[in-house]
C-alpha cells in the first residue's frame, strides 16, 4: 500500500495529477472507473481531464468540489477493491 500521509489536508490539483500519473496503467483504469460511477461522466472524459492537468494542458481548471471529491477519494482509498481471502 502508499504512504498517503505525503498529501496534506487539502490536495491541489497537480497533487491529484502527480497521484494518478503514478498508478500503473490498470490502476488508472479501475480509477477512472470508480469516479465516473461516483461523480459522473465517462472514465474516457475523466481520464482525458486527469491526463491535461498531469500534462499541464488543460483549458479548463478541475472545479473546488471536484477537486474536494477526488482528494477524498484518493486519501480514503476506497476506489480499490479489497479482496477478503
Amino acid at each position: 500500500m502508499e504512504d498517503l500521509t505525503q498529501y496534506n489536508e487539502q490536495m491541489t490539483q497537480k497533487d491529484i495529477a502527480a497521484y494518478y500519473e503514478q498508478l500503473t496503467r490498470g490502476e488508472k483504469g479501475r480509477f477512472t472507473a470508480f469516479i465516473s460511477l461516483r461523480l459522473g461522466g465517462s472514465p474516457h472524459s475523466w481520464q482525458h481531464r486527469l491526463l491535461c492537468v498531469a500534462r499541464n494542458t488543460a483549458i479548463r481548471p478541475l472545479s473546488p468540489v471536484i477537486i474536494r471529491e477526488l482528494g477524498s477519494i484518493i486519501k480514503t482509498n476506497c476506489w480499490r477493491a479489497e479482496f477478503a481471502e
